[in-house]
């Protein structure tokens, strides 16, 4: 017999006996006091599962931070008295506090600038006890958005967000969770959240936004800053482009930064999807339609600096229909989305221009949004969607032109898009959607793509396959 195994036999043998004795404890005080004993905790044998691992899991977290991690004593407590469902819901409390503490010592300003893109009710952010105000889900996804989550760590947090969600203490629920669930949902925490550092290229862009905001950068120094930059992801490059507008046109800015981010914008605009181009020109005619003078002439400025005024929109109705979108999204992924997505379902019929078409700036959130909500999360006991607003969903999908439908299998590399397709009735669905939409189309590099969805083994992955990728290439370019 192998020391390693003698050792985990004698930490086993040494953690029955307390464990034992507590169980009969709690079972007899919970009979003397007339409650009931059947299925309230998880058997004994679960729970030294997870505590023969816990201190070689735990180990990873520095003494000097373990010491603070309140929430993972409350997990371990649990864990100890069999209440799995309340030690889930501490372990991701202290996932998301550990979250918090590292978009905190990253930068703050940053992450609401991406928070904003997620959703427009965290625009007046900028505190840091404003942070509490972030959803969990949107926290995840600005993470993701910056960096500080890769797309698979990201769809792994997410699993463990949802499981907090419908079985755990959070909410009522019957459902059942066992040791060895238990250890792998502590392990994703703990490697890619409460232990969690930014990479390096993390740090370049923090270091970049400092720069812009107390150096003064020289001009000949811009090419070299913007040429490496754009090596960055394409999803970094649109959110730092936000970044970067929103500190131009914030009034408080002073002429230095302006100058820096003259000097750095148009290599970063350049290399930025006709998507966040859009966004941007919008917010001309939003600026303009509520008086804010100085932000649109900042606005102005910054799209005559990067030789973007024909992205300039001063038709309010893109910036109004985002914010009505950006409304049934957060009620999508909020608690009884069932119920709550229809009163902002039916908004969007009066919230059309009159000529019925999407402008360009709200194009990609809209067919988003959209197929989120029809396509549903799996839950429930019928389809998973809300079916009050499903007919509108229904109506606007049916008038997808072409280009609304090469959004629609674009969507197929977005995480929050793709994940809940691992799930066996949105799968169901969205392949049922896309033999829909392959009516509507007639170029043939979309019926392709189409085709390769509805075929797809797990759609979810589709777009990982060589031959859904190379259809990408081909689509028509909005």
């Amino acid at each position: 017999m192998t020391n390693g195994t003698e050792l985990i036999i004698a930490k086993s043998t040494e953690l029955s006996q307390p464990i034992d004795n507590l169980h009969k404890q709690l079972e007899g005080y919970l009979s003397h006091v007339g409650l009931p004993i059947d299925n309230v905790v998880v058997p004994i044998s679960e729970r030294k599962k997870v505590i023969a691992s816990l201190e070689d899991s735990l180990s990873i977290i520095p003494i000097a931070e373990r010491c603070k991690s309140h929430y993972l004593s409350k997990f371990t407590v649990a864990i100890s008295v069999g209440l799995f469902d309340g030690a889930l819901n501490y372990l991701w409390d202290e996932t998301v506090r550990a979250f918090r503490r590292l978009i905190i010592a990253f930068d703050l300003p940053y992450f609401y600038s991406i928070a904003e893109k997620v959703s427009s009710r965290y625009k007046n952010l900028s505190k840091e006890e404003d942070i509490d105000q972030v959803s969990e889900h949107d926290l995840l996804e600005a993470c993701r958005r910056i960096g500080l989550l890769s797309d698979v760590n990201y769809q792994r947090l997410e699993h463990v967000n949802f499981m907090r969600n419908h079985a755990s203490a959070a909410h009522p629920n019957d459902n059942d969770i066992d040791g060895f669930e238990m250890l792998s949902w502590l392990s994703v925490c703990l490697k890619h959240a409460i232990t969690a550092k930014p990479d390096h290229s993390l740090i370049a862009v923090k270091q970049l936004l400092s720069n812009i905001r107390v150096s003064v950068i020289p001009a000949e120094d811009f090419s070299v800053i913007g040429h490496d930059f754009i090596k960055q992801p394409i999803e970094r490059i649109d959110d730092f482009l936000w970044t970067i507008f929103g500190l131009f046109t914030t009034e408080k800015t002073n002429a230095d930064i302006k100058s820096n981010i003259v000097g750095i914008a148009p290599y970063i605009w350049n290399a930025a999807t006709e998507d966040r181009k859009y966004e941007i020109g919008v917010k001309f005619g939003v600026f303009r339609k509520n008086g804010e003078v100085v932000r649109k002439d900042a606005t102005q400025a910054f799209l005559q600096a990067v030789s973007g005024l024909k992205y300039k929109d001063e038709d309010s109705l893109a910036g109004e229909l985002i914010e009505i979108i950006e409304n049934l999204n957060r009620a999508h992924f909020g608690t009884n989305n069932f119920y709550n997505e229809y009163p902002h379902a039916k908004m969007l019929d009066n919230s059309l221009p009159p000529n019925g078409k999407i402008p360009r700036a709200a194009r990609s959130m809209w067919v988003k949004v959209l197929s989120i909500c029809y396509i549903g999360n799996g839950l429930g006991y019928r389809e998973g969607v809300d079916e009050s607003a499903l007919p509108h969903y229904k109506k606007h999908i049916t008038n997808f032109t072409e280009i609304e439908l090469v959004e629609f299998i674009k969507l197929f590399g977005d995480p929050e898009f793709s994940a809940p397709l691992a799930r066996t009735k949105p799968a169901s669905r969205v392949k049922k959607l896309a033999v829909f939409l392959k009516s509507k189309a007639t170029n043939a590099h979309i019926i392709k793509s189409l085709d390769l969805i509805a075929a797809a083994p797990t759609v979810h992955k589709v777009y990982a396959t060589s031959a859904f990728k190379s259809a990408l290439e081909y689509l028509p370019s909005n």
